[in-house]
């Protein structure tokens, strides 16, 4: 279990403690499978609400000690469910602007799983640390199912000073929003973010061993669309115009039979759902006019057939300036987190760029961040020892 040391424990609920009003270090501690996240809301003395919490989630900001609100967020711990000693710290450095300010916990993972679980049913607690070593204790043991718990408010208002309130309240995320100032900010969106190349996440089977059906979208900034349309080819040489971007979502699969290819709009390889390879591109977005960018549906009920998918994406229109773009994957499964990866590297002049790797481990898919770009389809098969023969396509 989390150990629990602190001078001053607040068992009951409403229970009261000074704490001073300089700088304070609140930190979240777990050793159960489960990704709970530390989170900071406040009102401040002029009227001002918002938060501080994981930028895994959608809006999200790590804050800064530097700047209004003077909180900031070490990091996000537990993704995935894993277990071990999981810590997330909140430090604070100036309470003086803010009246009132809540320390909460989301339970990411059963929320995103539509469970409702008693927060007592993991072993965490919130240490709260003033700067002068006096430390005070939450234990997060609320009995009542939920999946938000405002664990400490800290009340700026009175002339004595900022005290610590133990509100050990449970809720769902309705009345969390609505009771909590600055909780509105918070959306309940994707926690797995793949930032740095290399990084991985393992899509979780359904009952009976399948994967459901796999969702891969592309979605980018499309500027301003082009009456003309040069080609991958004219991109390349150097004859794209400077207005909207086009961007292609395609893969390359392998099956566990060898049979090899590739899915994309150029050329008109669509693949199929139902049959082999059982990865279906759902059109192409020849205008940049769908606000939901491409869409490539995989069939994770048979996974056992494929070996490995490799996700990208080219300029197929538009000055090959991926900055401009602004691309973003994000990877959909029934009933678990989106997975993100952003194409954050800037490659001018290089039109291809692959994005993401499945691969088939032990009856799964895991995905790997890749972000590495290439100037065309050859460079990037040899670079993945995939072996496919490239002609010359259009679309």
């Amino acid at each position: 279990m989390a150990e629990l040391k602190a001078k001053v424990t607040l068992k009951e609920k409403g229970e009261e403690a000074y704490v001073s009003l300089k700088q304070l270090m609140a930190s979240l501690k777990w050793t159960a499978a489960v990704d709970l996240d530390l989170m900071a809301f406040y009102k401040a003395k002029d009227g001002r609400v918002g938060g501080v919490f994981s930028d895994n989630y959608a809006g999200g900001s790590m804050g800064s000690l530097n700047s209004f609100p003077f909180i900031q967020l070490s990091g996000d711990a537990g993704v995935g469910a894993t277990g071990g000693e999981n810590e997330e710290t909140l430090r604070i450095t100036k309470l003086d602007d803010l009246a009132e300010l809540y320390i909460c916990t989301i339970n990411f993972t059963d929320a995103v799983g539509n469970r409702d679980r008693a927060f007592s049913s993991y072993d965490a607690h919130v240490l709260v640390v003033d700067d002068k070593g006096e430390s005070v204790a939450v234990p997060l043991d609320s009995t009542e199912p939920g999946t938000v718990a405002a664990i400490a408010k800290i009340d700026n208002t009175g002339f004595m000073g900022a005290k610590m309130i133990n509100e050990n309240r449970v809720m769902d995320m309705a009345t969390f929003q609505k009771t909590i100032p600055g909780a509105n900010t918070l959306k309940l969106s994707s926690k797995v973010v793949l930032q740095r190349k290399g990084d991985s996440a393992t899509l979780k089977a359904k009952y009976g061993g399948g994967l459901g059906e796999i969702l891969v979208n592309l979605n980018w900034n499309q500027g301003q669309p082009q009456p003309q349309k040069k080609g991958l080819l004219g991109t390349l040489l150097g004859g794209g115009q400077s207005g909207g971007i086009d961007l292609d979502l395609g893969c390359l699969f392998e099956m566990t039979t060898g049979e090899k290819g590739a899915i994309q709009p150029l050329g008109n390889a669509f693949g199929a759902f139902d049959r082999s390879p059982y990865i279906l591109h759902c059109g192409d977005d020849r205008t940049g006019a769908w606000s939901s960018g491409e869409n490539m549906r995989i069939n994770g009920e048979r996974l056992g057939e494929i070996k490995r998918i490799l996700v990208y994406a080219y300029i197929y229109e538009g000055v090959a300036n991926w900055l401009e773009a602004d691309g973003i994957v994000t990877i959909m499964q029934s009933g678990a987190p989106d997975i993100v990866v952003a194409l954050d590297e800037a490659r001018n002049k290089m039109a291809m760029c692959a994005i993401a790797l499945f691969e088939n481990i032990g009856d799964t898919f895991s995905v790997k961040k890749v972000v590495q770009y290439f100037s065309g389809q050859p460079e990037m098969d040899r670079a993945f020892n995939w072996g496919l023969q490239w002609v010359a396509g259009s679309k």
